[in-house]
């Protein structure tokens, strides 16, 4: 008979509680040892063991499993459990084991694909079952995800190659077909954008080589500009160097002009004084030939006389013989006279002196003159003797005593006017010997003074053929200038015309470049404005 404790406590009530709350789920129910004795006691001692051995395990596993629940895979299980236990340890670790598997995998497949690999696929023959499913689903999965962004990554693989006929071919669905219908209306645009540039490359190319021609002519004619401007600045800088020394010629040849000028101006007034001179002494040399004439003439009447008194010195000879010898003697005097006259006119015609006459010149022929008239006065005075010895000679000749002494006293006053004549010729020779030694002072001042314009005169031929030098030069150069501005004329003609062909070049450049510039606006760029 069943013992029972106080309070009707029994070990079949416990046991029946423990059960009851075990089917209730209360895995921390024991029974109480202590309320029971002997036998009792050890059966709810044992009944609690059996629990914690049934508990230990399940509680084990739903630790687990609520691990696995949250997401985190716990530790293998390293207790040692006995029969099914173990089996149930066993099935739990394997359990572990396809999870850390998956949890590797998908690791693995997270870690690739997060690095780009889009090819890397699960080892889906390390599992089994639904796990495997699981692996070959997500390796499914990726395939058509990476499938349509594997060939568009080789369609723009190709784009960025610059090949523009690179489109996506595949058959996808959803999503993918957008993807693909995208990528293909991104190519189709991209070419025809390109297409445009590039007929636009192609227009602005074509203008480009246009301006580039045009560029190389105006740098060429600005070449040539230069050089022809560098050459007309070296020309310049002649001309003006040319002109400096004509300027510097034409000052010393304004001197010496100047120079020459007032020793012109000098010899002039010298000259006009020698010419005044030269008057007088032609003055004195026609009032010389007017007495020359006059002397003729009483030669020629002496002459006559003579002939007349010899005449009556023939008719007289018997009576008169002394008279015939006074007679010849006349008659020797004339002729003497008449040789006198004759070097008289000689000397007249060689007294007409001109510019270049020398003071020793007209001093010869002064002491020439003089002597002319020393013979002169002579003989005068020997007809002035003959005349008073013919007086006497008459006196004694009785029969034609009248009209020899009539002879004689005419004969007497042709020697007076004879004597006259001699000391108004004396007077004039001496008058002109004054005048030519002033002449000759003259010519000496006028001498040097023209000295000084001759060498003035050379200088300034000197200068002015320096000048004429400088000129021809700078002629040479301004002609030199005006072809080099003919050139440049030219060139820059050129240039006007290539900026021209530049500007309207240019022109066309800038309508392609605001096409090109409208065709690119539609990109959208990074950092652009929605």
């Amino acid at each position: 008979m069943k013992k029972e404790k106080p309070g009707n406590q029994t070990v079949h009530t416990e046991i029946q509680r423990l059960a009851e709350a075990m089917l209730q789920g209360k895995l921390t129910e024991r029974g109480n040892p202590v309320l029971f004795k002997g036998a009792d006691a050890e059966l709810i001692e044992l009944v609690n063991r059996m629990l914690d051995s049934l508990v230990s395990p399940l509680r084990l596993a739903a630790g687990s499993i609520d691990e696995i629940a949250h997401g985190r895979i716990p530790p293998f299980v390293i207790d040692d459990y006995q029969g099914e236990f173990n089996e149930l340890k066993v099935n739990l670790n394997t359990l572990l084991a396809t999870l850390y598997g998956l949890d590797r995998e998908t690791r693995n497949l997270v870690g690739k694909i997060g690095e780009g690999r889009l090819r890397t696929r699960g080892n889906d023959w390390d599992f089994n079952g639904i796990w495997q499913d699981l692996i070959t689903g997500v390796n499914s999965t990726l395939d058509a995800m990476t499938d349509p962004v594997q060939e568009a990554s080789d369609v723009l693989s190709r784009l960025a190659d610059y090949d523009l006929s690179a489109r996506m071919s595949g058959k996808y669905h959803g999503d993918h077909a957008t993807i693909k219908k995208a990528m293909n209306c991104t190519a189709e645009s991209l070419h025809s954008a390109v297409s445009q540039v590039a007929e636009t490359v192609e227009l602005v190319s074509s203008v480009g080589g246009r301006i580039t021609h045009s560029s190389q002519m105006v740098s060429q004619g600005a070449t040539e500009q230069e050089r022809q401007l560098a050459e007309t600045s070296t020309n310049l800088s002649r001309i003006s160097e040319s002109s400096k020394k004509s300027a510097e010629s034409t000052s010393d040849a304004q001197f010496n002009a100047k120079k020459a000028s007032e020793s012109i101006s000098t010899a002039k007034e010298a000259m006009d004084q020698m010419l005044a001179a030269m008057d007088e002494i032609r003055s004195s040399a026609d009032n010389t030939a007017v007495i020359i004439q006059e002397i003729d003439a009483i030669a020629k009447e002496t002459d006559s006389l003579s002939a007349s008194a010899a005449n009556k010195a023939t008719r007289v000879r018997s009576s008169a013989g002394g008279f015939g010898v006074v007679a010849s003697e006349i008659r020797n005097l004339s002729v003497r006279c008449e040789d006198a006259v004759t070097r008289l006119d000689e000397f007249r015609g060689n007294i007409k002196f001109d510019t270049g006459d020398s003071a020793g010149e007209a001093e010869k022929l002064t002491n020439e003159f003089q002597y002319l008239i020393g013979d002169l006065s002579n003989i005068a005075m020997l007809s002035n003797l003959l005349g008073v010895n013919a007086a006497i000679e008459a006196a004694h000749v009785e029969g034609a005593g009248n009209d020899f002494e009539i002879l004689t006293d005419e004969i007497r006053q042709l020697a007076k006017r004879s004597t006259d004549a001699a000391k108004r010729t004396e007077t004039l020779i001496q008058n002109s010997v004054q005048l030519a030694r002033k002449g000759g002072e003259l010519s000496s001042s006028i001498d040097g003074y023209l000295k000084g314009a001759v060498e003035g005169a050379r200088s300034i031929g000197d200068l002015t053929e320096a000048i004429s030098l400088a000129s021809r030069e700078q002629a040479q150069g301004l002609i030199q200038i005006d072809q080099a501005v003919a050139q440049i004329n030219d060139v820059t003609r050129q240039n006007a015309a290539s900026a021209h062909e530049s500007s309207d070049a240019a022109k066309n450049l800038e309508q392609q470049v605001k096409k090109l510039s409208t065709m690119v606006s539609k990109f959208r760029l990074e950092g652009a404005a929605a």
